[in-house]
């Protein structure tokens, strides 16, 4: 789908490289330009993973890694070059650091006037707090996400995976295509400043909106819904279901399913509002009949009954699940020193396109084929660049089996 599409990648970690995945999962030539130690993200000590990293194994897939030293003068011409051939870059520098380096917006745009631009940062580019250091739970917190996560008798709590970091990414991948498709009509480039914190308020939705329109605080729930009752886990004799019967058609199902028809006609439960309202009565009263139960017999009662529901999965059951295989989510690719790496997949598909799988990247694994491929270079003029310093070249071992080697 963007065959043909260059990107060009100086994030770190997650937030700076979630987007490029995305696009290099619909076919973007994503130039992943690395400082020659290596992204951040490479960092084994960090969801490690044979010797490598789990985060670099699957934010980098299908990239390609050029190791560049961008603070001298040659390994900036080198990425001015690269620039002049791109439609994007993207990074999660801190602010003004693209400038410094001398790569921000205004100086590519000389050498591109097309160029799509995107900034991944924790605050933004502006405003009071721009300068401040961002991770993601300090953006959890800071956007209120934390506050409205966990149970409400209980400590707040993060999201269990580094929201902040990928909403950052997911926007960022959505900015350059929304920059790729103006240019398409306006036929001009354009800067996109994503904030991760503006990517969590976003994601407040509904309850923001409600907030601000009615005063009414947001508040923990666990599981449960401020609106809807039963809408939350229940435990069972070996785990917990969650139950979503939303609309009355499911809760009289409901009614039958755990034979209390009783409670269609009574006052305190017969409609949502009034569950709503008499939660203490009710959810005690479906919490003893989920006691009741096995798991696997809740969610057979659950199917037979056509209510919304699923088993609270861990991440093994998740993947183990038929409808998880039968969709494709586990994919597989070769990598180049740790063999096969199982990996959770692309969630887009479409008609009439195989999305690629290829491998994360070594570092400067793709410095020669890029340099030469792209710029002219022979091999010999990258061996002397690498002599000096300029750029890393990773070349696999001709000895033995394949290993890693430092960049030279």
């Amino acid at each position: 789908m963007l065959s043909g599409v260059t990107i060009l990648e100086l994030g770190q970690v997650i937030a700076g490289t979630f987007g490029g995945a995305i696009l290099a999962d619909m076919g973007a030539d994503v130039i992943k330009i690395e400082p020659l130690r290596g992204d951040a993200g490479r960092n084994p000590a960090i969801a490690p993973l044979r010797g490598d990293t789990a985060i670099h194994l699957y934010m980098n897939r299908g990239k390609k890694s050029v190791a560049l030293d961008l603070k001298s003068p040659e390994g900036r011409e080198i990425f001015y070059r690269l620039v002049e051939q791109a439609d994007a870059v993207v990074d999660n520098f801190r602010p003004g650091v693209m400038a410094r380096l001398g790569i921000d917006h205004a100086e590519l745009t000389t050498r591109n006037p097309g160029i799509v631009t995107a900034t991944v940062t924790g605050f933004g580019e502006y405003g009071p707090a721009k300068d401040r250091p961002a991770f993601d739970l300090v953006v959890q917190a800071f956007s209120g996400h934390v506050h409205i996560t966990g149970d409400p008798d209980s400590a707040p709590a993060r999201v269990g995976v580094p929201i902040a970091d990928l909403a950052g990414g997911i926007f960022a991948c959505i900015s350059v295509l929304g920059g790729l498709v103006g240019r398409e009509r306006h036929g001009t480039g354009q800067h996109a400043d994503v904030a991760m914190l503006d990517s969590l308020i976003s994601l407040l939705s509904y309850d923001a909106l409600h907030h601000l329109n009615s005063g009414e605080p947001v508040t923990r729930q666990g599981t449960a819904h401020s609106y809807m009752v039963p809408w939350q886990a229940f435990e069972t004799q070996d785990g917990y279901v969650v139950v979503a019967a939303r609309e009355e058609k499911f809760w009289q199902r409901l009614c039958d399913a755990i034979e209390r028809p009783d409670l269609k006609d009574d006052p305190r439960t017969a409609h949502n509002r009034a569950r709503v309202q008499n939660r203490d009565y009710v959810v005690p009263i479906l919490e003893a009949e989920f006691r009741k139960r096995t798991r696997a017999e809740s969610m057979r009662l659950l199917e037979e009954y056509d209510i919304p529901g699923a088993p609270v999965n861990d991440i093994g059951e998740v993947f183990a699940d038929p409808q998880v295989q039968a969709r494709g989510q586990i994919r597989t690719y070769e990598h180049p020193t740790l063999g096969p790496i199982r990996y959770n997949a692309s969630p887009m598909q479409f008609d009439k396109w195989e999305f690629p799988n290829e491998s994360a990247p070594m570092l400067g694994q793709h410095t020669e084929q890029v340099l030469i491929g792209r710029l002219g270079y022979d091999e010999s003029g990258v061996t002397a660049l690498a002599e000096s310093g300029v750029v890393g070249v990773w070349r696999p071992e001709t000895e033995g089996r394949e290993a890693q080697r430092r960049p030279v």
